[in-house]
Parts: structure tokens; sequence; C-alpha cells
């Protein structure tokens, strides 16, 4: 456009085309960073929102979360090929529920290489991975396209980590390995989603799956983190911060020690104290205790991912409290005390598990993660695939966006045209491909409106029904309507709980449809006090359409 303005105008001098040319490359090249930048916060969102699906899948099949530090208890830094020390990380239990089933068969058998013998679920997490080769087989998943390029250098690194909650005092401890007085700091201030060899349950989280964090991001290879800091870091965790720029300070090798079969909280772990991109600091107890903060190469923040599967990016700048306020802990002098809220703010409240906080999740530092999609929505950030005709007169590249009952597939074409295709006009391996693809998305959408039906259930049970119509309607009741609801607040329960298991195991009590497109759900109550709920996607989360 410069150019022909440029020609227009008589300006064909050399010097002005040459001008025009930087400008229009300079302009050029920043609109494929720019766009490059939303492509990896886009691909790393996506990473969360599958590891979330992957999580609540685990929970439906086991009832309870992997253990944050689990495993064998055989194994040490003298003996590690008797076995994991229990030192795995979640990641290595959630193998099977991100399509790593053939990495977790060889994790969880007896494994062999170059005549050394391994034990089932192998050895302990930080041996040579060229040795053990499940180690090194880091699934991809586990790494966003921001960390690609130290990714290559930290093989066995994880671009995300798990939540310990707001606690400093021994708060990585773990029971097998620590004193009974070691044991009461530890459980007292343990109040993230994962704990150390301790199974926790969704029930556990009496602060709602909403409003806790599950997992984030920590930055591949870094930032450093300052070694033997004083144990009062647990009454002024600001101290990280002065450890950090104290020259004098040593600082543990590698980073984190990041390795994503590793669950320990020097390596896997972080807390909601100081704010995302925030230095990271262990104490002279050694690397089960310290402040240990999210990072990562994104501008300005990182994403969370929260226990009912949805991911939002926090900023640098969310509210994160007196960062010199003392964190909770079991009988230290001027520590808040076992059970306090967390003194850390918005950051501090989403870390804990049962803190009693309430908050408000649409706050500053807190908002909806951007994607790649453009003025196309999410259909863009569907996998562009090839398709050929039944009779072999063409081929073609479009997303799949459903499959509508009359048998036609609905197909999203490059260039942004929605067309219908009978699976009669596909070749064959193409149809079922499509049909296969279909029902594995129709389940994962499933089990995300399972979790957060079950959230309003456990909203309802205890009669938290304005927090219930905050959360799971689309638009604000009136002074009578909210009165009408929560008189039929039991009604609703039974209406709910049969959806559940009316979703989990189809057909039972309940008649539920789902549009084509996989973006609404109607719920055909059996009982005549509610006739119909219908649910409709919007964001992350399923509301209802009064």
């Amino acid at each position: 456009t410069a150019l022909m303005w440029a020609a227009r105008n008589g300006m064909t001098d050399v010097a002005t085309l040459l001008i025009c040319g930087v400008v229009f490359c300079s302009v050029l090249l920043n609109s494929v960073a720019r766009y490059r930048t939303v492509a990896r916060r886009a691909a790393c969102s996506d990473n969360l929102k599958d590891l979330g699906t992957a999580t609540l899948n685990y929970h439906s099949a086991y009832k309870r979360l992997p253990m944050g530090c689990g495993g064998t208890s055989a194994g040490s830094v003298d003996k590690p090929l008797l076995g994991n020390a229990n030192r795995l990380s979640p990641l290595v239990g959630l193998l099977p529920f991100i399509e790593q089933q053939a990495l977790w068969e060889k994790i969880s058998n007896p494994y062999q290489k170059d005549g050394v013998k391994f034990a089932p679920m192998g050895p302990v997490p930080w041996y040579n991975a060229d040795a053990y080769d499940p180690w090194g087989k880091r699934p991809s998943i586990l790494v966003c396209s921001a960390d690609a390029k130290d990714a290559q250098q930290f093989a066995t690194a994880t671009s995300y980590a798990i939540n310990y909650g707001d606690g400093i005092r021994n708060v990585g401890g773990a029971p097998l390995d620590q004193s009974a007085r070691e044991n009461l700091e530890a459980r007292a201030v343990q109040r993230g989603a994962f704990i150390a060899q301790r199974v926790m349950k969704f029930r556990d989280f009496l602060d709602g799956l909403s409003y806790t964090i599950l997992m984030s991001e920590r930055r591949i290879g870094g930032p450093q983190v300052a070694k033997d800091v004083d144990r009062g870091l647990a009454l002024n965790p600001s101290l990280c911060i002065t450890a950090n720029e104290d020259p004098a300070t040593a600082f543990w090798e590698e980073g984190r020690r990041a390795c994503w079969a590793d669950g320990i909280l020097l390596s896997m772990g972080f807390q909601t104290i100081l704010p995302p991109n925030s230095p990271s600091a262990s104490t002279t107890h050694g690397a089960m205790e310290g402040v240990m903060s999210v990072s990562s190469n994104h501008a300005a923040g990182v994403h969370v991912l929260f226990a009912d599967g949805v991911v939002r990016f926090a900023t640098n700048t969310i509210d994160a409290g007196d960062q010199s306020s003392p964190s909770v802990a079991f009988g230290a002098t001027g520590s808040a005390k076992p059970g306090a809220r967390s003194p850390y703010g918005l950051w501090g409240a989403l870390g804990t598990r049962a803190g009693r906080e309430r908050v408000a999740l649409d706050g500053d530092g807190l908002m909806e993660p951007v994607t790649a999609a453009g003025d196309l929505g999410d259909l863009k950030l569907k996998p562009l695939q090839s398709w050929r005709l039944a009779d072999g007169s063409s081929e073609f590249k479009a997303r799949l966006i459903g499959l509508q009952r009359s048998g036609k597939v609905i197909l999203f074409s490059e260039d942004g045209r929605r067309s219908f295709l009978p699976l009669s006009d596909l070749a064959s391996e193409d149809a079922y491909r499509a049909i296969q693809d279909v029902f594995d998305e129709k389940r994962q959408v499933k089990r995300i409106l399972v979790a957060q039906l079950q959230e309003g259930i456990q909203l309802l049970d205890q009669r938290m029904t304005d927090e219930f119509v905050r959360l799971f309607f689309e638009s604000k009741l009136s002074e009578q309507e909210a009165a009408e609801f929560a008189s039929q607040r039991a009604v609703v329960i039974h209406e709910l709980k049969t959806a559940v298991s009316a979703l989990q195991s189809p057909p039972r009590a309940a008649i539920v449809t789902e549009a084509e497109a996989l973006d609404s759900y109607r719920i055909q109550a059996v009982t005549p006090a509610i006739v119909d709920i219908t649910f409709r996607k919007t964001g992350d989360r399923w509301k209802i359409v009064k």
C-alpha cells in the first residue's frame, strides 16, 4: 500500500521506495510477532485445559486426585534403583488420561536396559534419564510453546506446576520423612490442591472447585531459586525478594531443578504468595520449604488452571496482599493461625482449597485467556484436517465442528465457510475419524459439565443459593425470581443430581439432549416440578438459560 501511494504521488526515487519498504517490513514483522505471541498463549492455555480434563477424568475414575508426591517408599539418594522414594508427581498418574498409555505401561512395569533392572514405577525421578528412558520421554503437552527453546536444553523439565497453597513452613513435607512435630507443622500449612503423600478429593475443596487453582506455569530453565534463606521467610515472604537481590546468595542449579516426574516443592510446586513472575527461594530446611513463584515467558502474567477445568490468565499485578505478612504456621510466634484466611489477597485466596474465602473471579488481575481465533472465534482453534471424498474426486482441508443427527458432518473451511457433508460422501477412514473425534469431544465436554454441575450441587447443599445464581445463570435474576428459585432449592438439587447421573450413564432417569455444535445441553426433568433446564456454554462456564 505504501509503495502504491508513493508511485501515485510521483515519489519513485530509490530513497523513498527504500523508506516505504522499511516501514512495510517493520509493520509486517510486528504483526507476525504479535500473532506468534497470541498463538503461543493460546496453545499454552489449551495444554492446561487438557491437563484439567485429564484431572477430572482421573478423579472420576478413582474418586480422588493423584498425590502431590506419591509412589513407592523404597529408593533414596544412596539407593536410587530401589524405587521412586515417594517423589512421583501427579503428572505421572495422569499419563493414561493424556493419551500416554504406552509410557505409563513402561513406568508401571519392571523395566530393563543395558543389564540394569528397574522396579515397577521407576527409580528416583531425578535418576539419569539416559539410563532410565521413561524419565526422558516427557510428553509434549507438558511444554508451553513459549518455552520450546529452553525445553531442548532441559529435556526432563515441564512448563506446568502444581498448587501447594499459601503456606511456607514445611509446606512440602511428607509424613514418611518427618517427625510428629514436623507433621503437625505441615498439615497446618498444606492448604493447596496438592499435598505430598496425602490423598485429596474434590469434597475437600470447601471453597469450591471454581475458586481453587489446580495448576499454573513455571518457566523452564529459570528463574533461579535462592538457596538456604533463613527460616524467618515464613514470617516475612518479602525476604525472598531481598535474598534474590543479594550477590552473596547461593542458588540451586538448573533453576527449579524442574523434572516432570518429580513432585517435590522445589521441582513441581508453587505457592500463591508472591505474584506471578516473582522470585523464588528455599530455606535452610531444604527443598521442602520456601516460596516458589509461578512464572512464564508470556508477557504480563501466567495461565492458571482451576479445579473445575477452567483456565484463566493471572497478571503480574494481581492483588497479592501484603508481601511482608507472616504466613500460616503451627505454633510459631507471630504467624497467622491455622485456618485463617490467606493474608495474600486474591492471589492467596485462590491458592487455598478450604479457606472459606469468597472472591470475585472477574476482579483486577484475573482475566479470560487470549485465543488465536480472531474474528472466527473458537472454531479456528480446532485443528485443520485433510478430508477426501468417497469417489476420490477431490481432497480438501477443513475444521470439524460437529455431527448432525441426520448423518451430516459440519465442516469449517479455511476461507471461513461452513458446510454440511453427508458421511457417505467421505472416504470411509475419514468418516470414521469424524465420528470418533466428535464422540471424544462430547465425552470431554460432558465431563466438564458434570464437574460444574457437581460444584453447583455442593453450593446448594451448603445453602449458598446466591453464589449458585451468580455462577450458573446467564443473566441476573429479579428479587422475585431469586426468591422462587431459593424456595425450589431441594428440587433443583434433585434434578441436578439426576442430570449428573444421566450424563455419566445415559440413559437413566432423565432425558439429556445436546446441541450439534456442543455448546448447549437441555435437561428435561422426569419430575414435574421443573419442566426443563437448558445449560449453555459461555466461555469456560456452563450457564442456565432463563
